[in-house]
């Protein structure tokens, strides 16, 4: 079932609550009051894992999250009309016995205040606004009602801030809070059910992605090589397995180097990040560039249209493309993902200079995957030969062919040589020309 965080002052936190539970939505409702409005940004971070969709009282605490959390889809925000200020006018003047006049008020916007006042017939004259944003501290909003109230030119103090009008009241000001309605937050709980039932929709639509090894053919030429061709496809789809089981889907062979996999849209767009390493691992065992289209839609057929469609444009941009059910197009990545700095994608420059110097792409990518996997940047030929299992003498030819091709370059001599003479250490440098 899902999880409904609702973030606000406890009394709104409450009324949500309250009104919530009678219109039996079929969700887990969560409460995350706060006494300041700055703690949104903390009970967002401490709990984004355990809510799928969050509801604030405010707009303030909603931009405050928006900022936290990657997919806004899961965000809505009850926002206050010309009601909650009549409310709080109407209980000023009952309160202190005064027209709508000499209050203060503040407001997320002078065109708010102007929208509800333009309302009415009385129009008062001696008002003192202050508008607002995230940004803006409760002390400002506190001293700015407390500096009128006290110089004897308002009666009251109407705000948004339950913080505002608690810190008011101890310091004896009348004050009156803008506060939404049961009509605010019933129409606001209908749209979040709207916004979920959407959302379970898209979850549940078919997902197919499409791995394409490129030129995999072209990378084993002689019949001597088709023993390794085929070690190599099964790592390959050894990676990819495992990609399908965390996506609960099913791959399938389309021959030489292509593969697909069934899923559902929910798995892969919560898989995004497995799906770049999946990319990722894929180049370093094959040292090949890889295409990878995902495709979404309401049938098997379409979503492998789609995915198609993406692939095409992933062979050509080095990315991940995504193609949805109404034919956007978006570039998938996760924030929290560090992408290989592959140095041949979309470089014409760095494969001509491998061309020239006649280094063989896979024996490149060899060392930069062992140097990217063991984390470190400085390395020996007796390091490279060892861990790859490959003559020394042609491990150091090739590494001085790639010296020479300016791919890299000498930066000394081991500082203590375990017995005989220091040997020389290297590193890779990209191909803009910068040490890696």
């Amino acid at each position: 079932m899902l999880r409904v965080g609702i973030v606000g002052p406890l009394s709104t936190v409450e009324r949500i609550l309250r009104i919530a539970q009678g219109l039996h939505l079929d969700v887990i409702f969560l409460s995350y009051p706060y006494k300041k409005v700055r703690e949104t940004e903390d009970l967002i971070r401490e709990n984004q894992n355990n809510v799928d969709f969050w509801i604030f009282s405010g707009r303030i605490s909603y931009i405050i999250a928006s900022k936290e959390v990657e997919n806004k889809e899961r965000l809505i925000f009850i926002d206050h009309t010309e009601a909650g200020i009549f409310k709080g006018l109407i209980e000023f003047v009952y309160q202190t016995g005064t027209l709508f006049d000499h209050f203060s008020i503040d407001e997320i916007s002078r065109s708010h205040l102007e929208t509800a006042l333009n309302q009415l017939t009385i129009k008062p004259e001696q008002i003192y606004l202050k508008t607002f944003s995230e940004d803006t501290q409760a002390e400002d909003l506190i001293h700015f009602h407390h500096h009128y109230w006290k110089n004897g030119e308002t009666k009251g103090a109407i705000t948004c801030y339950e913080e505002v009008y608690l810190q008011l009241k101890e310091l004896g000001v009348p004050a009156f809070r803008i506060s939404t309605s049961d009509i605010e937050i019933m129409h606001t709980l209908n749209i979040l059910s709207e916004k979920i039932k959407t959302l379970y929709f898209q979850d549940s639509q078919v997902a197919v992605l499409v791995f394409e090894m490129v030129q995999l053919e072209n990378h084993f030429k002689s019949s001597k090589q088709t023993y390794q061709l085929q070690f190599m496809e099964l790592k390959l789809k050894e990676i990819l397995i495992n990609l399908s089981e965390h996506l609960n889907g099913s791959l399938i062979e389309k021959g030489l180097g292509r593969y697909l996999i069934f899923s559902s849209r929910g798995d892969s767009e919560r898989e995004i990040q497995r799906i770049e390493e999946t990319v990722n691992n894929l180049i370093l065992e094959s040292g090949l560039k890889a295409g990878v289209g995902i495709g979404y839609g309401e049938t098997i057929f379409s979503a492998e249209l789609n995915a198609n469609n993406a692939l095409r444009q992933s062979k050509e941009s080095g990315s991940i493309i995504l193609m949805q059910e109404n034919g956007k197009i978006v570039e998938a990545e996760s924030e929290s993902f560090e992408a290989a700095d592959f140095p041949y994608f979309n470089d014409k420059n760095f494969m001509n200079t491998l061309e020239k110097a006649k280094i063989s792409v896979k024996h490149y990518i060899e060392i930069f995957a062992l140097l990217k996997k063991s984390g470190v940047k400085e390395f020996t030929v007796k390091d490279i030969s060892i861990q790859l299992a490959k003559d020394e003498r042609n491990t150091r030819r090739f590494i001085e062919s790639l010296c020479d091709a300016g791919l890299a370059e000498c930066i000394g001599l081991e500082p203590f040589p375990a017995r005989g003479r220091p040997r020389r250490v290297y590193k890779l440098i990209n191909s803009a020309n910068k040490v890696m």
